[in-house]
């Protein structure tokens, strides 16, 4: 019987401080979609102090001549300061160079892509403007 109440104790306390530890680390998101310049869609969540490019497309001209259209996602959280952002993300064959400035209602910029085929063609866009308002429907 102890040894049982000694077990539940020890479950109370890891339990309330793993749920206190989950609260404080948790940053609310909102997402926001909307369209580039090229006319294609962009994704953006909006965490407390930053933002996260969830995904978006491009279109990129290759130097042999030929367009590439490229989905990119998997960014990591870019800190916004005094409503500002910049950042560059690199990936195995990819940059993405990412500026602008978020607030409440509205989150817009530039960004820029880089990418080298597997053939060794290089790719890359001009900077392509973007703007994304909150998703409208269900929040989760």
């Amino acid at each position: 019987m102890r040894f049982r109440l000694f077990l539940a104790a020890i479950l109370v306390c890891a339990l309330v401080s793993v749920d206190g530890a989950s609260l404080a680390g948790a940053a609310p998101k909102r997402v926001f979609k909307g369209k580039t310049a090229q006319k294609r869609q962009i994704h953006v969540a909006v965490l407390r102090g930053g933002i996260k490019v969830l995904r978006f497309k491009a279109r990129l001209a290759c130097r042999d001549g030929s367009a590439l259209i490229v989905t990119e996602s998997g960014f990591l959280r870019t800190p916004v300061r005094k409503g500002r952002f910049r950042d560059v993300q690199v990936g195995k064959t990819d940059e993405v160079f990412i500026r602008g400035k978020a607030n409440r209602r509205l989150v817009r910029g530039r960004l820029r892509v880089k990418d080298k085929l597997n053939n060794g063609v290089r790719c890359q866009s001009r900077w392509i403007k973007f703007s994304a308002r909150p998703k409208q429907g269900k929040r989760g």
